[in-house]
């Protein structure tokens, strides 16, 4: 009750933190927030032995697909073994390319997901440390829509990270994905929320649509995170 009073009375306190949290940009919160979520991720899938690939869609810089390797070697000594994961990532690098209207965002242009893909590559290698990893270059629609898993050697997935932010590549991927699928399988989808919350569209839009076409696939919200993050577990399989 003291430090109530005392901040009910020196109001300099909450102009000092409101000022001092506004300098923390949104981008780096969330993408502290995501190495959350990819840490609590892989402490499940240790901790309930989940085998099984990690497949990221939507590399673009691969901050998120470093740290999930760099937490994959935590996780091993912390659990005092090894699972043995194959991390896979599928990008472009080269923005969306085509929008479909039903995908039109003011934010999510193709111009602003081109990367330097060279520079990228390199610092993956670099932050590989010994790791399996492979990296599928090019749009969905040439690289996984004609194909399955079992055509690029995965068998199992134990977690997906889904960052795509758009509905048809979301689609897409989850459709590729579907074999792979395994009670324990962990989904993170990293802009679930936009689209001013329309169900039809986005990564929600293709989540609820991929359901519907799956009923016998049931999941389990298990967390939210970040600005518009949320994962899902795969709970049982009919």
């Amino acid at each position: 009750m003291k430090l109530l009073n005392f901040i009910k009375n020196n109001l300099f306190i909450q102009n000092f933190f409101s000022s001092l949290f506004c300098l923390s940009h949104p981008f780096f919160e969330n993408v502290l927030a995501k190495y959350s979520a990819i840490k609590k991720s892989m402490f499940m899938i240790y901790h309930d032995e989940t085998r099984g690939s990690y497949l990221e869609f939507g590399v673009f810089t691969g901050n998120s697909f470093n740290f999930a390797m760099k937490i994959n070697m935590k996780m091993e000594k912390l659990f005092d073994k090894k699972m043995d994961i194959e991390f896979v990532g599928f990008d472009s690098f080269s923005g969306f390319g085509e929008i479909k209207k039903e995908d039109e965002n003011p934010t999510f242009k193709s111009q602003f997901f081109k990367v330097d893909e060279k520079k990228v590559l390199r610092n993956i290698k670099k932050n590989s440390n010994g790791q399996r990893y492979r990296l599928i270059k090019g749009f969905y629609k040439d690289t996984i829509k004609e194909k399955t898993p079992k055509d690029l050697d995965i068998e199992k997935s134990s977690i997906i990270l889904i960052d795509c932010d758009l509905k048809d590549s979301t689609l897409l991927a989850l459709n590729f994905c579907k074999s792979t699928f395994q009670e324990g399988t962990i989904i993170i989808f990293d802009d679930f929320n936009y689209f001013q919350g329309n169900e039809l569209k986005g990564e929600y839009g293709a989540f609820e649509d991929f359901k519907k076409n799956n009923p016998g696939i049931l999941f389990r919200r298990i967390f939210d995170y970040g600005y518009s993050g949320r994962a899902f577990i795969v709970s049982k399989i009919k």
